[in-house]
């Protein structure tokens, strides 16, 4: 007892110098966690922001009033601020000061969001402006007469127009519009040039309008937004909060001089305590010595020289070498440490400081290592100066590692669980609960523990009998699991699927019931909806054809026992790819929904209406009279679709043609009678359209030969049957070959030489495009390389796309594949695309050109001029060549309009950089005219027709 008292007087002066250590290292860090360089950070990044700000907003009314074209300024701006914003984060959270930049950051949010909608906007309202001004200018100055009443609408257009921009008055806002309502009204009767100009002229003056106002509006919101304020606001509070903490610290440095002070009086009396103790020390060796052999720890003495002079017994089994073979040598020699990682251990010993952790060792004839736990100090020396030595105790503790492991496994595995887990005690109340617990039921830890699942989750929805089961079979068999209903904090009842098990001690009692338990809403939503796109249509919620096959076999028997017909009535919509490819795939969509409901209308109750893909809709009609009750409701039908729908702002007209099939009839079996009233339908498109057909055994031939020509197509280029023809690309100023057009021919063996026209439409609906086009650029790059070789002076050749093969996702990764395997020059290939193909999804287009052009393949418009909406997309697409189409070239010998068109289209693609082919070409004086014109490219057939390869070589142009 007194040796304790002694030993523990011994300590108390350390743990007190301990104490005052670390509160003097506590006033340390609290002296000086204020640094003057972030306040100077901070003010600097504030200054930033508001420059940045008033600079954005006055490029805004530079853009606005075209005193600046380009938005990188406003651009580059926003991406500075909202890095500013993100540093000042930083700043203001080391003073916990998050909360004040709120304001400011939503301000600015809102503002970054107007500035994206004004850059929409204005450069609309610019490029429309621009292009208005110059088609106002070429109306007047056309070489034609134009009317004068003509005239005088359009300078209404123009000087309203014009005056509405300048002075931004509401009332002259209206007289535009009046203006460009009577405009659009009358050019539809117009002629010529100026028919053409004038449209283009009604359409920049709307786009003009439409967004002048939206410009403004967006400018005032700007001009009337916080951010500035809010970002001054939270200055201000910075500043308070930093002054304040940087008094708080000077207190603390006052503090740190007096608590310094005590500690070194509080050494001084230490080091006067260990002189008394020493002897005491001495003393106690010979007892220290007994019990350090009992220890459960080993421990190691060490000299001065860290020369080993005491071990005990578990030191020595734990090392597995005895003491007389480790008495005498180094700390090295003794401990058998494998690696490097014990740096610090190393240190302590050869400094002689203390050291408390986890060192590596390696048993004496072993390669197995172990973890061991050290405790080291110096020894004082027996006159109190220096240190006589060291000593370390350590232990093995691989199985406290293998304890910790498996616990911290448990805890990651309870914390991370998706399901929710739930232990209670034998009482039944909850003793813990993980994170997903709390997630799924809305309850916190808090409210959770201490109560009866019930009492928290009970729904209602189960009866006493189904409790006292599951509690039976808990107590029978030790578990239970099953659905059950539970409801949420929130009061939402949930579907929940629970699994509980009881654990026992030693003797069998309960101690704790562990639950665990997973939200199934989504697994039940989910198989709903499954259910649901099972049998229904995704975008118009219709019947699919699964579904409807299934109502038509129950009608048929329902039929059968009733001895009465029924109708299956089958129809298309006319025109809906060529809305699809001007008004984009979104429009399509509403489109279809619209005539959906339409159709709807026109049913009665009992009758099935379903859609079955793309714009095909099919009817049941189960209980008719007669197939006059089918014909009645498809001219209902018909005339249903006089109307317009309206889509996207605009009225579009979109009729459709019907087929009908009659049970018993026409077919007994419902996939017959289907493909009966879709040979039907066919029949009507090919009567004309907007009408209805009757199945008729004679008229399905067509349909037939329609379905073996698709058929023969499918095996057309296993069978080799395709053939490549080329139409030479003649250099209107040496009249020599520079490129060709690759053109696809189907060399059928009994119908004979198919043209494109009839067999690209067919390859097109079927989706067989895309291998056909893989055929035709792959034939085409390997007979430009040939030439190559064999020296046939072609420099270009250029091979048609399809719009639908631009839809593929791996278009661009199949045409550069090709090119690589055939050795194919990059920039000898032009890719060929209609027009039209640059309207549906021109974003997508755009990166295809790009990509595309970046690889050095040239991109050229085909058939230009026969869409209506070139002049808006050529500007922005990146395209090399520019064709005209063959009606402008044929129309040149008697229409002078059409040569002034011609001229402007030449004029326009030269001043875009592009290359001009003209297509049709066949006399001598359409050839002359389009020289004049500056045309590079002549192709037609006043050279040649499209030939195979073995003829175009001996062309006068190929071999001149």
């Amino acid at each position: 007892m007194k040796k304790l008292k002694r030993r523990l007087r011994f300590l108390l002066p350390w743990l007190l110098l301990g104490f005052l250590g670390m509160i003097l290292f506590m006033l340390y860090l609290l002296s000086t966690n204020m640094n003057s360089l972030d306040r100077n950070r901070v003010e600097l990044n504030i200054r930033q922001l508001l420059a940045l700000n008033t600079q954005i907003d006055h490029d805004v009314l530079r853009l606005r009033y075209r005193q600046l074209m380009g938005y990188d300024s406003l651009t580059t701006g926003s991406r500075k601020i909202e890095e500013l914003l993100v540093n000042m984060e930083t700043e203001f959270a080391k003073l916990d000061l998050q909360d004040a930049l709120s304001e400011a950051k939503d301000d600015w949010n809102e503002k970054a969001s107007k500035l994206d909608d004004f850059k929409r906007h204005n450069s609309v309202l610019v490029n429309s402006l621009y292009h208005f001004i110059n088609l106002a200018n070429q109306l007047q100055a056309l070489d034609t007469t134009v009317p004068q009443q003509h005239l005088e609408l359009v300078n209404a257009v123009v000087r309203y127009t014009l005056v509405f921009v300048s002075e931004q008055q509401s009332q002259m806002h209206n007289h535009a519009v009046e203006a460009v309502d009577r405009l659009d009204r009358s050019v539809a009767t117009w002629k010529g040039t100026d028919a053409t100009l004038a449209k283009l002229l009604v359409a920049h003056a709307h786009k003009i309008l439409n967004n002048h106002l939206p410009v403004n509006q967006i400018m005032r919101d700007m001009s009337r937004n916080g951010f500035a304020e809010n970002i001054s606001v939270a200055y201000q509070a910075y500043i308070m909060t930093y002054f304040a903490n940087l008094e708080k610290a000077e207190r603390y440095r006052k503090l740190m001089a007096v608590f310094s002070l005590v500690m070194i009086i509080t050494v001084l009396a230490i080091v006067l305590r260990l002189q008394h103790t020493a002897q005491d020390l001495a003393e106690s060796h010979s007892l220290l010595n007994n019990i350090a052999d009992h220890l459960s720890e080993g421990i190691l003495g060490f000299d001065g020289d860290r020369r080993l002079m005491f071990i005990n017994r578990q030191a020595e089994t734990l090392l597995q070498r005895a003491s007389d073979e480790l008495i005498g040598r180094r700390f090295n020699d003794v401990l058998n440490i494998p690696d490097r990682s014990a740096v610090d251990f190393v240190t302590a010993i050869l400094d002689g400081s203390r050291f408390n952790g986890e060192v590596w060792l390696k048993a004496s004839g072993s390669e197995s290592q172990f973890p061991a736990l050290f405790l080291g100090g110096p020894l004082p020396s027996l006159e109190g100066l220096g240190t006589a030595g060291y000593v370390v105790s350590f232990r093995d503790v691989t199985a406290e590692h293998e304890a910790e492991a498996r616990l911290r496994l448990a805890a990651r595995v309870f914390d991370n669980l998706s399901e929710a887990m739930t232990v209670a005690g034998a009482d039944g109340r909850i003793q813990s609960i993980n994170p997903a617990f709390a997630a799924i039921t809305g309850y916190s830890e808090q409210e959770a523990i201490g109560k009866v699942p019930g009492q928290v989750l009970g729904s209602g929805q189960h009866d006493n009998e189904f409790f006292k089961s599951m509690w039976a079979t808990l107590k029978q068999e030790g578990k239970w699991r099953g659905e059950i209903i539970n409801r949420r904090k929130n009061g939402e009842l949930f579907p929940e699927w629970l699994s509980i098990t009881s654990v026992r001690d030693q003797s069998g009692k309960v101690e704790q019931y562990i639950a665990l338990f997973s939200d199934m809403t989504d697994r039940k939503q989910a198989e709903a909806h499954i259910h649901h796109l099972a049998y229904h249509d995704s975008l118009t919620g219709l019947a699919n054809r699964m579904l409807f096959g299934d109502r038509l076999n129950t009608a048929i028997h329902q039929a059968h026992r009733a001895g009465r017909p029924l109708a299956v009535v089958f129809l298309d919509l006319d025109r809906f790819k060529s809305i699809n490819d001007s008004l984009g795939h979104p429009e399509g969509d509403k489109l279809l929904k619209q005539v959906g409901k339409r159709l709807e209308e026109l049913l009665r109750e009992g009758d099935t209406l379903a859609r079955f893909g793309g714009d095909e809709f099919a009817i049941l009609l189960p209980e008719i009279d007669d197939p006059a009750d089918a014909a009645a409701l498809a001219r209902r039908i018909l005339r249903s679709f006089e109307k317009p729908f309206l889509v996207g702002g605009h009225e579009v007209f979109s009729g459709t043609s019907v087929g009908i099939a009659i049970y018993p009839n026409d077919a007994k079996d419902g996939d017959i009678l289907l493909k009966h009233a879709d040979v039907a339908l066919y029949n009507a498109k090919n009567a004309g359209r907007s009408t209805y057909q009757f199945f008729q055994e004679s008229k399905s031939e067509d349909f037939l030969a329609r379905l073996e020509l698709e058929t023969a197509l499918r095996h057309a280029v296993d069978r080799n049957e395709l053939r490549l023809y080329y139409q030479p690309q003649v250099s209107s100023q040496t009249q020599k070959i520079y490129g060709v057009e690759a053109l696809v021919r189907w060399q059928h063996p009994a119908l004979g030489l198919i043209p494109p026209d009839r067999f690209i439409p067919l390859a097109e609906s079927t989706g067989y495009i895309d291998t056909l086009g893989i055929w035709c650029l792959e034939t085409a790059c390997n007979q430009f390389v040939q030439w190559q070789k064999t020296g046939v002076p072609i420099q270009r050749i250029a091979v048609n796309v399809s719009v639908r093969q631009l839809k593929n996702p791996h278009f661009m990764d199949t045409v550069l594949d090709i090119v690589k395997r055939t050795e194919m020059p990059l920039e000898h290939l032009e890719l060929e695309m209609t027009e039209s193909s640059m309207t549906d999804n021109p974003e997508r287009v755009m990166e295809i050109f790009a990509a595309f052009r970046a690889k050095g393949i040239r991109i050229a418009i085909d058939d230009f001029g026969t869409g209506y909406s070139s002049l808006s997309y050529l500007a922005r697409f990146p395209v090399d060549v520019l064709k005209i189409d063959k009606s402008f070239v044929q129309a040149m010998d008697t229409e002078n309009d059409t040569t002034a068109v011609v001229r402007a289209i030449a004029v326009l693609a030269h001043s875009l950089s592009m290359e001009i082919v003209a297509e049709g070409i066949e006399t001598e004086p359409q050839r002359n005219k389009l020289t004049a014109f500056g045309v590079e490219l002549l192709q037609g057939y006043l050279y040649s027709r499209p030939v195979p390869n073995e003829k175009l070589i001996e062309l006068p142009c190929v071999k001149g």
